[in-house]
């Protein structure tokens, strides 16, 4: 089996194999001209960022419903802001293989994913990060690479199980064969969320288990790629979204419920996230609004907030280098939040979305909740 998957990734991919998404907006490279409106910066093609979506349990009868698949996850994608204004940087192909049988406990399938009908199940076996890695070679994929990983290449495993359906999904880093570099991969179902952990670094922002308390601690020097979209402090000195909150320039109307401490981040106490509802939020142990019962989901399937919007907006721009060279994150960080973040606010409209987003709030009374707090100095 190994020595079959080294031979295909030394093989060239027939145009039949590889399904375009949205060549128009990406042939040419580009991330929007925050300093001129409407303008656009060509990015080098080395900075193009790779999303090479793959199919395991698809069947050689199934090639259709794959490329079809593919073109809904794009269209999907592109529904989302910041990726719809970002879609000149992402370049992003399916790659058809097909499988023997669909993706389950035999791992008969293409990628070997022992897929059950609530699950995936174990991603990290060593069939599956060599069939990964032989995809991505074969589509050329960008091989631009930083603390041992790829940084401008992530890929996309859409499932079929033996049900035939895309079960549910996660995220994992995958080492290469030899384990010098890693990829994220985003798995199975409801990738758009699980693209935000694997290309965004975000993370969860339900309760995972009941009663469980975080041991993070919010760092006094924020860095671009560790930052993360929760917090471990009510202070707002500290509080990496601190310029989202009620009563300041961004968000002026004290009323709001945008950028303050809403309960939950993978653990129940001690964390936070910035906006009742947002795509990386979800289910298990989460509270009602009420607090009366768990169980609820509080994802948004139709956006980010807006502080894990700003942390996708300001790493995608560094990936395409328009902060500069330098590798070192609190000095990028410095350089987004004192020069370019101003900008995105006027090019994104970051101010007037945050109004209607705060008129939304107001209709659905989400200030009577009982599961978020205020900010306030220690």
């Amino acid at each position: 089996m190994n020595l079959l998957l080294s031979l295909l990734a030394l093989l060239p991919f027939t145009q039949d194999e590889v399904i375009i998404a949205g060549r128009e907006n990406w042939e040419v490279p580009w991330v929007p001209d925050l300093r001129k409106s409407g303008a656009k910066v060509e990015v080098p093609a080395e900075k193009r960022i790779d999303v090479v979506l793959l199919g395991d349990g698809y069947l050689a009868s199934e090639r259709g419903d794959f490329e079809k698949d593919v073109r809904q996850w794009y269209d999907r994608f592109l529904a989302y802001t910041p990726w719809n204004q970002l879609r000149g940087v992402f370049r992003v192909r399916g790659l058809w293989t097909p499988s023997e049988g669909r993706a389950t406990p035999d791992r008969r399938s293409a990628y070997r994913l022992p897929a059950t009908a609530s699950g995936v199940g174990d991603v990290n076996t060593a069939e599956t990060r060599q069939a990964v890695f032989a995809a991505i070679e074969r589509v050329d994929a960008n091989r631009a690479s930083g603390r041992g990983r790829l940084t401008h290449s992530v890929a996309v495993l859409l499932v079929r199980n033996e049900q035939g359906r895309n079960p549910s999904g996660l995220s994992r880093s995958l080492a290469s064969p030899d384990g010098k570099l890693s990829v994220s991969v985003a798995f199975a179902a409801y990738t758009h969320h699980e693209f935000g952990h694997a290309y965004g670094g975000l993370r969860d922002e339900y309760i995972r288990t009941a009663g469980s308390r975080t041991s993070a601690r919010t760092p006094d020097r924020p860095n671009l790629f560790t930052l993360t979209n929760l917090g471990a402090t009510k202070d707002p000195k500290l509080l990496p979204w601190a310029h989202l909150m009620p009563g300041g320039p961004l968000n002026p109307d004290r009323e709001s419920v945008i950028g303050i401490l809403w309960l939950g981040g993978i653990a129940e106490e001690g964390a936070w996230h910035s906006e009742a509802r947002c795509l990386m939020n979800g289910t298990h142990e989460n509270w009602d609004l009420q607090k009366t019962r768990r169980g609820i989901n509080l994802r948004d399937m139709n956006r980010f907030c807006f502080w894990c919007e700003e942390l996708l907006v300001a790493r995608t721009l560094q990936k395409s280098g328009q902060l500069g060279d330098s590798d070192d994150g609190e000095a990028l960080w410095k350089k987004w939040s004192e020069e370019l973040r101003p900008l995105y606010y006027k090019t994104f409209d970051v101010p007037g979305r945050i109004r209607a987003k705060n008129e939304e709030n107001a209709k659905a009374k989400l200030a009577e909740a009982k599961i978020y707090e205020r900010p306030s100095s220690p």
